[in-house]
């Protein structure tokens, strides 16, 4: 093997007689160089990829993580679920610590990794059934469990997975919801006397925009001679041109003039707004259209992406082509627009009521 000449001994290459190339790190533990191969660069591995991991493993020993219980014998659930976490970011690190904590480390997190099988996770499942959660929450349980067995074989800590045939919960994800004029009405009166929300609701019904992008609006998205909006999408990584109606347009526009370029729109002040205070908001004021239905009807439940939804489903009964409404979403693939198809006009439900007259 020879030494990497940009990261030296810490990276160490083994070139195949394939022209491939096999790449391993060295770190000691306990005072001794351990070698652990990381994978070939036919599987996209690379010299930046090896030393970020040895990074990654050098954090956990300073962390106190315990690298030297490799024997899957005696290697827990819970020693895993450790390492894993402290090669998160801070971020996900605390959401995923806390959903650990709350829902499996009781379950099984003091077993050992060779003794786990899939009717734990059965079980885990029928519990937390029991407890009221709906089929959405209790799969992302189930993943954080596949991750954390997933990257301990990617670590070489753990040779294979325990769980063997887990069969995951088929969630209908589908939110058709949309709110009617009424409904739009009563939301608009709702929170017409706050500031934060009125903004947010008035960007959202008018651009169909996601959340986070209406919170990420900022005065210099905003064009006031085209009366369009720069909305950038998180989920496609672009941006794409939104409009608001003249009334809702003029006033944003008057409450930015006092902004800086880089003012947030849905803000008092030109200071960001976090997520969760609109979401809170908004969540406690939905209720009033959620009432009597299950805890896990996602499909009808008005949430804060139903005002995507309603600006998509209105502009479908309006009339508007599925391309228009495509490229106002901002789909990448006509597909998804589709299943809006069903509320225009043109849908055919006129052909039907005149079948068969004469």
């Amino acid at each position: 093997m020879k030494s990497s000449k940009r990261y030296g001994y810490k990276v160490q290459l083994n070139h195949l007689k394939n022209n491939d190339i096999s790449y391993f790190i060295v770190y000691q533990v306990g005072g001794k160089n351990t070698y652990q191969k990381v994978g070939r660069k036919s599987e996209g591995i690379t010299e930046k990829k090896c030393i970020e991991l040895r990074n990654q493993i050098l954090s956990e020993q300073r962390h106190g993580i315990d690298l030297s219980q490799k024997s899957f014998k005696h290697l827990t659930f819970n020693k895993l679920a450790e390492r894993y976490f402290a090669s998160l970011e801070l971020n996900s690190k605390k959401r995923y610590e806390q959903q650990y904590e709350k829902h499996i480390k009781d379950s099984f997190g003091d077993v050992v990794i060779a003794r786990l099988d899939d009717t734990l996770i059965d079980e885990l499942r029928a519990l937390k059934t029991s407890e009221g959660y709906s089929q959405a929450s209790i799969k992302q349980y189930v993943s954080l469990c596949v991750r954390v067995i997933n990257f301990g074989i990617k670590r070489g800590i753990i040779a294979y997975s325990p769980f063997r045939d887990i069969k995951r919960f088929k969630i209908n994800n589908t939110r058709l919801r949309y709110l009617n004029n009424d409904e739009i009405s009563t939301l608009q009166n709702d929170v017409k006397d706050d500031v934060i929300l009125n903004l947010f609701v008035k960007i959202a019904l008018g651009t169909g925009a996601r959340a986070v992008s209406v919170l990420s609006i900022q005065k210099k998205d905003i064009n006031i001679e085209n009366k369009s909006i720069t909305i950038k999408d998180f989920k496609r990584k672009n941006t794409y041109v939104g409009y608001l109606g003249d009334e809702d347009f003029e006033v944003i526009a008057e409450h930015i003039k006092r902004f800086g370029a880089n003012g947030y729109v849905v803000s008092l002040d030109g200071a960001a707004i976090k997520y969760q205070k609109v979401y809170l908001a908004l969540t406690d004021i939905f209720k009033q259209f959620n009432k009597d239905l299950n805890k896990d009807d996602r499909a009808n439940r008005v949430v804060i992406h139903t005002l995507r939804h309603t600006f998509a489903s209105h502009l479908a009964i309006g009339g508007v082509s599925i391309q228009e409404i495509q490229k106002l979403m901002n789909h990448k693939d006509i597909k998804q627009t589709m299943k809006y198809a069903k509320l225009m006009p043109n849908s055919g439900r006129k052909f039907v009521q005149e079948l068969y007259k004469r």
